[in-house]
């Protein structure tokens, strides 16, 4: 074989893996935000922020899985957090009405669980969504798995989340 051949070759098993595992993470980012989307169903006023942040980070581990990334929790806690912080008062807004709709017995629970359990649904997507970007970065050799945790790790896993909440943006102002 020429070597030409065989670098074509093992670049293009290279594109195969690196598109299997780009499929991986959106699939685990798909059935976090289906996981989350129940959660946010609860009809206990308030009492799924902290469990949805959970899944979030859970679903961070399980995309570093794919990658083969090592990063610790905090880390991923922080960049969840991060994220979280870009979305705001939107998010806010939309999680204090979902709870105090929770509230009211009835229509108002009903309601609630079905603002809450979309607006985490859709949050939980766009942030699997940009991590998922971070992730490329990183496997590109833009952003190392230290700078993560660092300013310029968090900067970048925000500028990932504006995008998606811009491509997104549709889905959280109307439809909710």
């Amino acid at each position: 074989m020429s070597n030409d051949y065989m670098n074509d070759f093992i670049d293009d098993i290279q594109k195969y893996e690196y598109q299997k595992m780009i499929e991986k993470a959106k699939n685990i980012v798909l059935a976090a935000s289906a996981g989350t989307g129940a959660t946010g169903a609860i009809p206990i006023p308030f009492a799924d922020a902290p469990i949805m942040v959970g899944e979030q980070v859970a679903m961070l581990v399980a995309i570093n899985a794919v990658f083969k990334f090592d990063v610790k929790k905090d880390i991923l806690k922080s960049l969840v957090i991060t994220a979280l912080g870009v979305g705001g008062a939107t998010i806010v807004g939309k999680n204090v009405a979902s709870g105090l709709l929770k509230m009211i017995p009835g229509a108002g629970t009903v309601a609630g669980a079905v603002v809450s359990g979309g607006t985490g649904a859709v949050v939980t997507l766009m942030m699997g969504y940009a991590y998922i970007e971070v992730c490329k970065a990183v496997k590109m050799g833009e952003l190392s798995l230290d700078d993560l945790g660092k300013k310029k790790g968090k900067e970048m896993m925000k500028r990932a989340f504006k995008e998606q909440m811009k491509n997104n943006k549709y889905e959280i102002t109307k439809r909710y």
